[in-house]
Formats: C-alpha cells, structure tokens, sequence
C-alpha cells in the first residue's frame, strides 16, 4: 500500500461507517493545496479497492455515496 493509500485508509477508518466528503478526504492527503486532485482520489480510491475488496467492481466495503464522498463499513463485535 502507498502512502497516499494509506492515509486515505487511515481517514476512513477514523470516520468508519460515517461519511467522508471528498473536500475531507482531499485536505487529508494533500493539504491545503488540494484543488484539481478529485480525479486522482478517484484513482486511490480504486487501488485502494483492489487491495481490501473481494469484488473491486462492486464494494462492499468502501462505497461511494454519490455527490457526498465515500464511506467505510466496518462491522465491529
């Protein structure tokens, strides 16, 4: 896992089974500076899929809220 995949993962985490805007996810990674990097979240997000989903193409774990951001489902015992 990269760096920039790890702290998305890490942010998710952080906010697991809770919406996280893409501005959030965006500012966490790449600071301030952060404009013009949506489509590159995208990419991320995809590797990122890849690495923790059985069936990258459709999630079960990291899904997409459209409009909002992204959402991670983690279910704790």
């Amino acid at each position: 896992m990269t760096a920039k995949e790890h702290t998305l993962l890490s942010k998710f985490y952080e906010n697991r089974n809770r919406i996280v805007t893409n501005d959030a996810l965006c500012q966490a990674t790449w600071g301030d500076d952060y404009y013009g990097y949506e489509n590159t979240l995208m990419v991320h997000i995809r590797r990122i899929r890849e690495k923790i989903e059985p069936n990258p193409s459709n999630p079960a774990f990291l899904l997409t809220v459209r409009g909002l951001g992204y959402k991670l489902i983690v279910k704790e015992d």
